[in-house]
């Protein structure tokens, strides 16, 4: 099954924009000193922020262009305030915004503030910037810095902020287990503190970890939780999040119609919000149903409409375009065009530490080589699928022992909230999650035994099919024989040490009407027969190999013309000699055979050429018979003779 897992540039926006208005507006501070303004208007509206409940991007937008027409331009304090709820909002997308805000508050460290969470949540903001900036060590120091203040300072909603925003950069840089185990601690923490609308947006980035690690089974449990959460409270716009992480569910699933019903009606509301980007993300994820579903002219529609709008800073969507044109274009037989889409999606998929991209292009290269013939190609991109294949599968069973200790019930987490009122009652829950944690981790380290015992079988049996897989690469599979490739391999050993030899370029004389007269059949015994003898003739030392249909290249290391015409002599003697009685022919087999010796030869191209004219001159001179290559000048004395 070819799971598909990508990161939504929009959709982790949109949350980061929610969750961080959320998760900082808990740590405002309204009680105006000796030296601020009275202003009720502007405090109501920093308390509404304050509520856990503007979820609505527009709203939250409309009451931000109100909040700014109320604060005056000496009333510092709120203006810090109002900083902390604009910067969360600058888009993503947009670098040179970030970049500004990134500038302006270098100095942080120097300034002074009446409100210690405020320089806190400021420090987070330039965290995402960096991140969205590229330098991800930088956002990360920041983070480390940010999680060690606010545990000295005590502070549980600040903690829970800086959770979710390692866990965010751990989710950006592909380190799931990092994003989960972080996502998880803000999630635990926010639900304490009662911010449920803060702790179910923190669920979509959780479920997102999870559907991106390859386990969707967990993301979509995730996903109804919210998902109920969000429809029973009238949140449409958190709702489109959760339905479009669905969508690639249920393309991950094979459920393609359903998957590409969801996409059509995302990108029908991305066209009425007017956002060229994201109606070209949504027709990007179009294409891949449609392919699945053999609509190969629509996808192609889709992703040409998309191509000049997807560009490589857009990590979310620009390595997943083009997959999908490698697909399609496998499909069509424009196999250099797909090798092309195949590097560029590799290379986006590389940059981004996008493991389940790499297990989507992999299997498709390694088909389009096979198509080809190019079976050596095929299967080393086969094996590389398998090793990413197994990453995945790792990473993913490392995070069972998180899983278990999680259980997100809604239902059930509430109930605890509100027995937070009677200690007793608390501690015995507490006891009881306690034994049942233990109780699930013991499941956790059998399953997790019984796992490496069959990764380990698999493991093993995958190293025997590719050993044989690799010795097929090289025979020929009739005669038994070495093939091309394997002759390559050898000759590119005997240039390499610089070592003379000599080749022999055999070719059956008549064979054609043998399989003409006789049949395939008994022209394949024939190949067999010939191939046997020529390698009882051989010398130890040499390499007998079938390049073509009835076509032989004999390799002799150390070997000068002498012993090489010494050898087809004896090659073309013996050949005659094959009982072709068994066969039911009155004719005996013939070869003629080109010669030819290295001399200042690098290659096996111009060594080969030499033997094919010998060969030419050898079929003209009556066939059955052998020439050695000699330049034009020894022929014509040669014939004057």
């Amino acid at each position: 099954m070819q799971k598909l897992i990508r990161c939504r540039k929009n959709t982790h926006y949109l949350i980061g924009l929610v969750l961080f208005i959320l998760m900082f507006v808990g740590q405002l501070p309204f009680k105006a000193d000796a030296n601020t303004l009275e202003n009720e208007a502007a405090d109501e509206l920093f308390s509404q922020f304050e509520s856990d409940q503007l979820t609505s991007s527009l709203y939250i937008d409309e009451k931000l262009l109100e909040l700014k027409a109320l604060i005056a331009e000496d009333d510092h304090q709120r203006w810090q305030q109002y900083k902390t709820l604009t910067c969360p909002h600058i888009p993503s997308g947009e670098p040179d915004q970030l970049q500004d805000f990134v500038n302006e508050t270098d100095d942080l460290a120097s300034r002074s503030f009446s409100v210690p969470s405020t320089p806190v949540l400021l420090n987070l903001c330039r965290a995402r910037a960096f991140m969205y900036l590229g330098d991800l060590q930088q956002a990360a120091q920041i983070n480390q810095d940010v999680l060690t203040q606010v545990q000295t300072l005590q502070d549980a909603k600040l903690t829970a902020d800086a959770y979710f925003s390692i866990g965010q950069l751990s989710l950006f840089k592909g380190q799931f287990i990092g994003a989960i185990d972080n996502l998880s601690l803000s999630f635990e923490l926010y639900q304490q503190l009662g911010y449920w609308n803060t702790a179910n947006i923190n669920i979509i980035s959780l479920a997102s970890s999870y559907r991106r690690l390859g386990d969707n089974k967990k993301a979509l449990y995730y996903y109804n939780i919210v998902e109920e959460h969000f429809t029973k409270n009238d949140k449409p716009n958190l709702l489109a999040i959760v339905e479009q992480s669905l969508a690639y569910i249920k393309l991950d699933n094979g459920d393609y119609q359903e998957s590409l019903d969801y996409f059509e009606k995302i990108y029908a509301v991305a066209n009425t919000a007017n956002n060229p980007l994201y109606a070209a993300e949504m027709a990007v994820d179009m294409s891949a149903p449609l392919i699945k579903l053999n609509r190969l002219d629509e996808a192609e529609r889709w992703l040409n409409q998309a191509q000049p709008l997807i560009t490589p800073i857009n990590y979310s969507h620009f390595g997943y375009m083009h997959a999908y044109y490698l697909e399609l274009r496998l499909h069509q037989g424009r196999y250099l065009e797909a090798i092309e889409h195949f590097n560029q999606a590799k290379n986006s998929f590389d940059k981004y530490n996008n493991k389940k991209g790499l297990t989507i292009i992999y299997p498709i290269i390694a088909e389009l080589f096979a198509e080809k013939g190019d079976f050596k190609s095929a299967n080393h991109w086969h094996h590389e699928f398998l090793t990413v294949h197994n990453q995945m599968d790792e990473a993913a069973w490392a995070t069972f022992n998180s899983e278990m200790r999680i259980r997100f019930d809604s239902h059930q987490l509430e109930k605890q909230q509100k027995q937070l009122i009677e200690f007793q009652t608390l501690k015995a829950t507490q006891l009881e999650a306690l034994t049942k944690k233990q109780q699930l981790q013991y499941v956790a380290i059998a399953l997790t035994f019984i796992l490496l015992v069959i990764l380990a079988f698999f493991f093993i049996k995958l190293i025997k099919k590719s050993i044989q897989y690799k010795q097929l690469a090289l025979i020929d599979p009739l005669t038994e024989v070495p093939n091309r490739l394997y002759a390559y391999k050898v000759t590119k050993h005997l240039f390499r040490k610089q070592q003379a030899f000599s080749i022999l370029l055999i070719d059956v004389d008549h064979f054609k009407a043998v399989n003409d007269n006789y049949g395939h059949d008994v022209g394949d015994i024939s190949l067999q027969l010939i191939a046997h003898t020529i390698s009882e003739v051989c010398r130890k030392e040499d390499t007998l190999a079938r390049i073509g249909g009835e076509e032989f290249l004999l390799l002799m290391p150390n070997a000068q013309a002498e012993d090489a015409i010494s050898l087809a002599r004896r090659v073309n003697n013996q050949v005659k000699l094959i009982d072709t009685d068994s066969l039911s022919m009155s004719e005996c087999f013939t070869v003629s055979i080109g010669i030819a010796t290295t001399s200042n030869e690098t290659s096996i191209s111009p060594l080969l050429k030499k033997a094919d004219i010998a060969l030419y001159q050898a079929k003209n001179a009556g066939r059955d018979g052998y020439v050695n290559y000699q330049s034009p000048v020894d022929f014509q004395r040669e014939d004057g003779q």
